[in-house]
């Protein structure tokens, strides 16, 4: 069949888009995504096939030359994640592989997040990505550019070569992958893989621009699908699901999509510990051929099954979340303060958002609480004079001069007088007399001449 002539479409544009250039690969990696509506969470796990270990499994003798003494820390990447991360299960693989091969040292991981179950609010890693600064973090790594040499790879003459090759760019670049990467928790699970021989100064502007691509789509689908004033007369009664496959036909897009769903067991609390046969745990062992260490893991730990959504790049798993977004029914509301969008919960009428920018040291409802606080004060003439007798009053309390409860009766009717003075039921002068006269000031006894 002659292809020479195909053009193709608009549709297979936009995946081309999404797929990665000669020199990067964007859908080169797997999270397990699962949804838990009741308490308004999603857990994500990200694989840890390319890590060391994993490697190691395949071809043990080949990594074990590709050991290094790092000093490496993982720190200044997980710092970036602001929701929990559960490495137990991974360190728990980690800690058997090792005890079994006391000939190979341990390594970091190229991507800290590896093998990590990340828990977040339902929709906050697709709000997340949205917002990320990835053209501050591009600026950031095209100046550290000329810090990085090229490396010199085997030939790929097989898989396991080609991963090894893989898992060695990665760990050469890695500062410079993740600090763009983990912009967001979404990108973080995603980083690109950078082919051999490729530049890599091309590679990251094209994951730049991927990135990019992807959130300039999906802030314009959040704005098509939920906000009321987005051509209010012609969208205003439909629901954001009916936007969305609205929009997917606009865009000559296939309205069926289609995601990997499966169930599996996930590792749960550790158990109490418990006394139990070592003898009877030896011999099932190797009665049903199983590593006694891994029995151990299984023993020791609770696991429960869930369906959870496996996504190979970072497009299809911002698609996932935003069609979760619709199957649940969630309600989105804009920020007041920092015009960023949040999910609602219930009928509760919030007007910001409870995330923590950066920059800051509390969220955009404490400080939206506490500038508005002061507005008000600003505002009420009433406060500071109320605030000025009632300290007038207490330090009177701490010398004796006036009886705490006293004080307390004055406070609460001080308190009244306040709001009827706000209300305009008295005057702000007859509001000052008032508190003037409920505790006249004590003449000075006369002091005798000598």
């Amino acid at each position: 069949m002659d292809l020479s002539k195909y053009k193709l479409t608009d549709y297979e544009e936009y995946l081309l888009k999404r797929i990665g250039t000669e020199n990067v690969a964007f859908d080169d990696g797997m999270v397990y995504a699962s949804f838990h509506p009741e308490n308004n969470t999603t857990q994500l796990m990200k694989t840890a096939d390319d890590e060391f270990v994993a490697l190691c499994i395949e071809a043990e003798e080949q990594m074990k030359s590709l050991q290094v003494h790092s000093v490496d820390n993982n720190s200044e990447f997980l710092d970036d994640i602001r929701f929990p991360i559960d490495s137990t299960e991974i360190d728990e693989f980690e800690r058997v592989f090792y005890n079994q091969h006391p000939d190979i040292e341990p390594q970091q991981k190229n991507n800290p997040l590896s093998g990590s179950v990340v828990t977040l609010p339902l929709g906050e890693a697709l709000f997340e990505f949205v917002y990320a600064d990835f053209d501050s973090l591009y600026e950031e790594v095209r100046c550290r550019l000329y810090k990085f040499d090229e490396i010199e790879l085997s030939n790929v003459e097989s898989e396991i070569q080609e991963n090894i090759n893989r898992f060695l760019i990665y760990r050469t670049y890695k500062k410079l992958i993740n600090h763009l990467a983990f912009g967001s928790t979404a990108s973080a699970m995603f980083p690109p893989s950078i082919k051999q021989d490729a530049d890599l100064s091309e590679a990251m502007f094209d994951y730049y621009k991927y990135l990019k691509t992807l959130q300039e789509e999906y802030q314009y689908l959040l704005e098509f699908c939920f906000e009321k004033n987005f051509y209010p007369e012609v969208l205003g009664d439909m629901s954001p699901a009916a936007r969305y496959y609205l929009y997917r036909k606009i865009n000559k897009m296939p309205t069926l999509v289609q995601f990997n769903q499966e169930q599996r067991l996930i590792t749960g609390n550790r158990k109490e510990p418990t006394n139990y046969d070592t003898l009877a745990l030896a011999e099932f062992a190797e009665e049903h051929d199983i590593d006694a260490n891994t029995l151990m893991y299984f023993h020791n730990y609770n696991h429960n099954p869930v369906i959870r959504y496996r996504s190979e790049s970072l497009s299809e798993f911002l698609e996932l979340k935003f069609n979760k977004l619709m199957e649940y029914d969630v309600k989105l509301k804009c920020c007041e303060r920092c015009g960023q969008y949040f999910t609602v919960k219930g009928n509760y009428d919030a007007r910001y958002c409870n995330r923590t920018h950066f920059g800051e040291m509390r969220s955009c409802r404490d400080l939206a609480a506490e500038e508005n606080y002061k507005i008000k004060m600003a505002e009420n003439e009433t406060l500071p004079i109320y605030r000025k007798y009632y300290r007038r009053y207490w330090a009177r309390v701490k010398v004796n001069q006036i009886k705490e409860p006293d004080f307390k009766k004055w406070k609460y009717a001080a308190i009244s007088k306040r709001d009827d003075c706000s209300n305009g039921k008295i005057t702000l002068e007859e509001y000052i007399e008032w508190n003037e006269a409920y505790f006249p000031n004590r003449k000075r006894k006369d002091i005798p001449n000598n």
